[in-house]
């Protein structure tokens, strides 16, 4: 019926049922792997959602499709997956010169930990902490929690 994919998983929506008969949408999650200097280059792994698979990142319109259920792990794995577009919606929406604040400070690999950034290009994700040092973070990174400030705090820099 309807398919999303990312480079590392594809989430489907799958008709089951014949045309005399009733229908079923059940979600398929398939894991992708890709190395393309392997002999072997290409791998995946399916599981249905009554399988209780552990990656939530299913898009809100395959959800959608979805018939009901009474399998424990599906109801399960659909919730999960409700509650990540759920708090997704609920985040601010980013935009270059805001400044935010993660709960938990992220670790760059020079050792330096911080969690108060300037949005300088949202693109690339490039930020700024609160002494001007610049720095790229991962996409994943803005699912963490965080909150919006007005301005930068007042803060000694602490050496690692």
């Amino acid at each position: 019926m309807d398919c999303a994919a990312t480079f590392t998983e594809a989430y489907l929506a799958v008709e089951t049922g014949d045309a005399s008969g009733p229908k079923e949408v059940f979600a398929v999650v398939c894991l992708l792997s890709y190395r393309p200097k392997d002999y072997f280059n290409f791998g995946y792994k399916d599981m249905s959602e009554d399988m209780g698979p552990y990656y939530y990142n299913c898009p809100e319109r395959i959800l959608k499709l979805l018939t009901p259920t009474e399998n424990k792990l599906a109801l399960e794995w659909r919730e999960k997956c409700w509650e990540r577009i759920r708090a997704k919606k609920a985040r601010p929406k980013l935009r270059e010169g805001m400044i935010i604040q993660f709960v938990e400070p992220l670790q760059f690999s020079n050792g330096v930990k911080e969690n108060i950034f300037k949005l300088e290009d949202l693109r690339r994700l490039i930020v700024t902490d609160r002494w001007g040092f610049r720095y790229r973070i991962r996409r994943k990174s803005l699912e963490k929690p965080f909150k919006v400030l007005d301005d930068f705090p007042a803060a000694e820099r602490k050496l690692a």
